[in-house]
């Protein structure tokens, strides 16, 4: 039984296509070989086992590891980019929600077509390592202190400012572009 993308929802009339496909750059689905692996199976396989598809945002990051072919609902592993503690296994639903933009403006979902990971644990263990020691923001780093500089000649006049050269004919033809 081959898999494949449905046209239309099967639980709505809504048409399935990709509104976000221009500015991803790429398919949000997987191809239909990766779809059949990631059929639901009568047993979930464990996170060592299973295969998996990654998908990354501003707003988290998803390892699904189940898309039904017939209605394209998925299960896999939430993880919140502020809440990596929270991260959970779940049924996510109809994975078209995702293609299309939740939250703010240019807040998308995109397929990680870089990944190599063996399987779902891999890719858990990749993206939990982003957030051992997050740098905090702001900070920058530290410098070596260094001793003050000491002035070589006379020190000017205390009282006396510097004065700001300003040229009085123009460098270049700005007025007489055409």
């Amino acid at each position: 039984m081959r898999a494949r993308i449905p046209k239309f929802h099967p639980l709505s009339d809504m048409p399935l296509f990709e509104s976000q496909r221009t500015l991803r750059g790429h398919a949000f689905y997987p191809a239909a070989s990766v779809l059949r692996s990631l059929t639901p199976r009568e047993t979930r396989l464990p996170a060592e086992q299973a295969p998996c598809v990654v998908y990354h945002s501003p707003w988290g990051h998803l390892v699904v590891t189940e898309i039904c072919p017939e209605n394209l609902n998925g299960y896999g592993w939430t993880c919140l980019s502020n809440s990596p503690d929270g991260a959970e296994w779940g049924d996510l639903g109809y994975m078209g929600e995702f293609e299309r933009r939740r939250g703010m403006p240019y807040e998308f979902w995109e397929r990680d077509l870089h990944s190599k990971d063996r399987n779902a644990s891999a890719a858990i263990a990749r993206i939990l390592t982003r957030y051992d020691d997050p740098p905090v923001r702001g900070s920058a780093p530290e410098r070596p202190k260094q001793a003050p500089a000491v002035a070589a000649g006379p020190t000017p006049h205390p009282g006396a400012a510097p004065v700001a050269r300003v040229p009085r004919t123009p460098r270049g033809a700005i007025s007489d572009r055409r």
